[in-house]
């Protein structure tokens, strides 16, 4: 037979010995909980007070200075029943995922704006939740990205946020290397745009205050400080790629890297994918046709020609490459060490020791077949300028092998997303200087680069790039949540 009564909480009594909780703690929101809305769930304890189920909810009448608790009270309980009852109430208990708990309380959040007239702040959602405003703040901030699939991917909240704050300090960044004062981003997003206009659109983004003001962080609050000041940096850097890209003709020049460096004035780039020749001496294979165009060895491939194309890489930096950028520069081992001193010393700092890694399985060059093994893979430096972060954090090696062949030397696509996922993303521009068949390109595209450039110095081979980047330079939603 089961009772609910109101039982004086001094009478109830835990056996510490049974009790599958050992501990009892975070019991703040808890308490918050029965003091602005009593009791939702009863405690039980068998007919002489020993305790069953719900430890918390006591512990917290006692912190509270309560007197008496609802309780049910089982009668004749065996043992094992009372186990099982107290067994079953821990095991269903579970918490809500974490994107449905910030879905929760920014709906919560939203009714109670709207009831309030827009009156109602985060510290009175916290209040209300009884958590801290920091804890409301962490929910608010991230349920605004849950439209973005790799947010809503996170495996905690802390991952979508620190995902969120990643990619802020990315924009920042950018941002101010363009010369882009994001406190009066404003007024730079458009030429034409109002006033009015701009606050309109701006205010579904930025916390405003009641005059439309921007509302400045809390000093102490450095996280939410930074996702604000992204929030208004991506829409300056988004409206100001828009004029980069007004009058832009094709994505392909041809040209002489060397010349056409000397003479270029338009906008600098946040990634620079270099795949100059490898200066091996080598000739090429036999000149195949494909469907499309004709894979011809153009190119010269001495180490005089790529320490050329290095050096005037170098020379033209900085009108090429903003003050934080990163190099991605395929290379022949056996010049590693020279490599990393010349870019080094022109303020290049190399990520990591190690190179990124494109392993080929296939059976190999073997230059020696009685004295070497067979050569499977190819290498590529990265280097970054200044302090830009990562996009996405992934291997340094990739497997697989090309399976179109429009180029002599062309690199497969996937390969070459996979290791630009790192480095682009939507507010990226990517400079190829010898971009090939223009894999790197269309690979960028993909990940959702709003302008790359690539410089191809045989006219044949640039009309097959701007063909792959017409045909495959589409962001895909399925390649940036691989």
């Amino acid at each position: 037979m089961l009772t609910v009564v109101e039982f004086p909480v001094s009478e109830v009594v835990v056996d510490r010995e049974v009790r599958q909780r050992t501990t009892v703690k975070d019991l703040d929101q808890l308490c918050a909980s029965i003091e602005r809305d009593g009791l939702l769930h009863p405690i039980t304890i068998h007919e002489d007070g020993r305790l069953v189920a719900g430890e918390r909810r006591l512990e917290a009448h006692k912190r509270m200075g309560l007197l008496v608790i609802r309780a049910q009270i089982f009668e004749h309980l065996k043992p094992q029943d009372a186990y099982r009852i107290e067994l079953q109430e821990n095991l269903a208990r579970k918490n809500l995922p974490w994107q449905d708990e910030c879905r929760a309380v920014l709906v919560y959040h939203n009714m109670k704006k709207q009831v309030n007239r827009g009156q109602w702040t985060i510290q009175a959602t916290a209040t209300d939740l009884g958590v801290s405003k920091s804890a409301a703040q962490r929910y608010l901030t991230v349920a605004e990205y849950l439209a973005d699939a790799e947010v809503m991917g996170a495996a905690s909240i802390d991952g979508a946020l620190n995902l969120i704050r990643g990619r802020a300090e990315r924009a920042t960044a950018a941002a101010a290397a363009r010369g882009l004062d994001i406190a009066v981003a404003h007024v730079s997003l458009s030429k034409t745009a109002t006033p009015e206009a701009l606050t309109a659109h701006l205010s579904g983004m930025l916390t405003l205050s009641d005059t439309g003001e921007f509302l400045t962080p809390p000093e102490d609050d450095s996280m939410f400080g930074a996702i604000e000041a992204g929030k208004v940096a991506e829409l300056s850097l988004q409206a100001n790629i828009i004029r980069e890209k007004e009058g832009a003709g094709s994505p392909v020049v041809t040209a002489n890297f060397l010349e056409w460096a000397e003479d270029y004035s338009g906008p600098k780039f946040d990634v620079l994918h270099c795949d100059f020749p490898y200066g091996m001496d080598y000739a090429g294979s036999n000149t195949r046709r494909t469907g499309k165009a004709h894979v011809v060895p153009t190119y010269a491939d001495s180490p005089d020609i790529m320490w050329e194309l290095v050096e005037s890489l170098l020379t033209w930096q900085d009108a090429l490459a903003y003050d934080t950028a990163h190099l991605m520069f395929w290379f022949d081992m056996r010049f590693y060490q020279p490599l990393v001193e010349t870019f080094s010393n022109s303020g290049w700092k190399l990520v990591q020791p190690h190179p990124l890694i494109w392993h080929k399985p296939y059976q190999g060059v073997a230059s020696d077949t009685k004295r070497r093994p067979r050569h499977t893979y190819e290498t590529a430096l990265l280097f970054s300028r200044g302090d830009r972060k990562l996009c996405k954090l992934d291997q340094d090696v990739f497997v697989g092998r090309a399976e179109e062949k429009l180029h002599m030397n062309q690199k497969p696509q996937d390969m070459l997303r996979h290791f630009l996922r790192m480095l682009v993303d939507r507010n990226t521009t990517v400079l190829d200087p010898t971009c090939g068949s223009g894999s790197a390109l269309a690979a960028s595209l993909q990940l959702g680069s709003p302008r790359v450039l690539g410089v191809e110095l045989d006219a044949e081979n640039a009309d097959v790039a701007r063909h792959v980047v017409s045909r495959d330079g589409h962001y895909l939603e399925v390649a940036n949540n691989e």
